[in-house]
């Protein structure tokens, strides 16, 4: 998109603004409303065009098929809060909004902790309504501006407002941005640490005091040069399929951005899917070991009790808002770059009135990034782990009047301007070892250290 192109592109955007704004007819609404202004447009690399806008907020989110993509830019509205009321209110600011609003965030993992320095712009819950929305389906490409309104606006001062920021929009950036060199790679905790972590976690199984516990540890590279987020976002674009891929930016220097192979829910009116991806190991080098690794996993007493008390729990917590739950893929494996898992997947017809602060509650989290039983599995990663998880684990994504969609926030890091906070963990059961699972949480991390050269 050159310079002539953006200016086209604004000329259509307000031309579209002007209509939309002209479609409303004073009164219509009884209070204040969010509503858009759309247009086709084609050819926009959503992450160069993204880079480009001088905004503070920024996000970018991937459906795992990639059928959908997102990149948004500015603030209409944010919600901060420390409860998940937060989906509460979103909901009475949808209900008059235009259905294809949505509210982009996530929260932390454990809410019940204080929030470390580095996770301050996040909150404890954190949702936006974007400005610009560039949008890539299937088979089409558009761009929204969202905006609010209310019956004593006065809609011309509105439309120029709304003129000015169309025209700060830019074309995309063209930039060539190289990953900065690694000053400084250390783990916390440390191999010794992790493995007095895992003894005390194995001594509370052994206890029965736990059934199982995901423990998780962070990496912390130190740069020569500031981090560039979406240049380091669009690296993972390139490498790693099949995976939700998100980014978000409330702060300029400072982005939440990764690559979940795990959906925690997709919700259309009543219907819902979610899953159970749990178990573990690493691709093979060649088809004969990768094959290998896949029947290994599969037959392992420890993996199919990990992924089963996944999946008992998806069902135990889901019953009370299920007419219907059909499971429609049962301990498949699910292949990714750098690992593989075993994943079933669950159908199920909601009961009329469940909301989706309800979902989020009995699902988050799942056997699979904290623990079985839930409340003590929390209790002990808060004891245990030496740094604040913030929203790593957590549920990202967005809720619109009708729909929702959730991926939970594994495969994840934190740019902090010169450092990248990068977390992964392994879920420790009885039998589990130290050893192993130090290696498979340096193997889910792979995806990020391969791009800076760590092996």
């Amino acid at each position: 998109m050159h310079e002539l192109d953006i200016r086209e592109i604004q000329s259509r955007l307000e031309i579209a603004l002007k209509r939309t704004l002209d479609s409303l007819p004073s009164g219509r609404f009884s209070g204040t409303t969010i509503q858009r202004a759309t247009i086709k447009t084609s050819g926009i690399e959503p992450i160069p065009w993204l880079d480009a806008q001088d905004r503070h907020s920024k996000l970018f989110w991937s459906r795992r098929d990639k059928s959908r993509t997102t990149a948004g830019c500015g603030a209409v509205h944010h919600i901060i809060s420390d409860s998940l009321a937060v989906l509460s209110d979103i909901r009475h600011y949808l209900i008059h909004a235009d259905r294809d609003i949505r509210y982009f965030g996530g929260m932390r993992f454990d809410p019940a902790q204080a929030v470390g320095d580095e996770w301050l712009p996040y909150a404890k819950f954190r949702f936006f309504v974007p400005r610009f929305e560039l949008t890539n389906t299937k088979d089409c490409q558009t761009l929204s501006i969202n905006f609010f309104i209310s019956p004593r606006d006065d809609l011309a001062e509105l439309y120029a407002e709304l003129k000015r920021d169309v025209a700060k929009l830019k074309p995309p950036e063209s930039a060539d941005r190289r990953l900065p060199a690694i000053l400084e790679l250390s783990e916390q905790p440390d191999r010794e640490q992790w493995g007095q972590m895992l003894e005390t976690a194995l001594a509370a199984i052994r206890r029965r005091e736990l059934e199982k516990i995901v423990l998780a540890g962070k990496t912390l590279l130190t740069f020569q040069h500031p981090l560039h987020p979406l240049h380091l976002l669009q690296q993972l674009l390139q490498k790693n399929g099949h995976t939700f891929h998100f980014s978000f930016q409330f702060q300029h220097g400072v982005n939440f951005l990764g690559m979940s192979p795990e959906c925690l829910f997709q919700r259309s009116g009543d219907s819902m899917l979610t899953e159970a991806i749990a178990s573990t190991r690493p691709r093979g080098k060649t088809a004969g070991e990768d094959a290998r690794l896949a029947r290994e996993m599969s037959k392992s007493d420890k993996d199919l009790r990990e992924h089963r008390w996944v999946k008992k729990m998806i069902v135990d917590r889901l019953t009370p808002f299920c007419d219907q739950i059909d499971e429609t893929a049962n301990e498949n494996l699910l292949k990714l770059s750098h690992v593989q898992h075993l994943m079933s997947e669950f159908r199920t017809s909601l009961r009329p009135g469940v909301q989706n602060e309800q979902l989020v509650e009995a699902l988050h989290p799942t056997p699979a990034v904290g623990g079985y039983p839930k409340n003590p599995a929390i209790e002990r990663i808060a004891q245990l782990e030496p740094f604040d998880r913030g929203w790593y684990a957590a549920p990202v994504g967005w809720v619109s009047q009708d729909e929702a969609e959730f991926a939970v926030a594994i495969r994840s890091a934190l740019v902090e301007e010169k450092k990248l906070h990068l977390f992964a963990g392994s879920g420790i059961v009885d039998g589990s070892d130290p050893h192993r699972e130090w290696e498979e949480k340096r193997n889910k991390a792979q995806n990020f250290l391969q791009l800076f050269g760590v092996a």
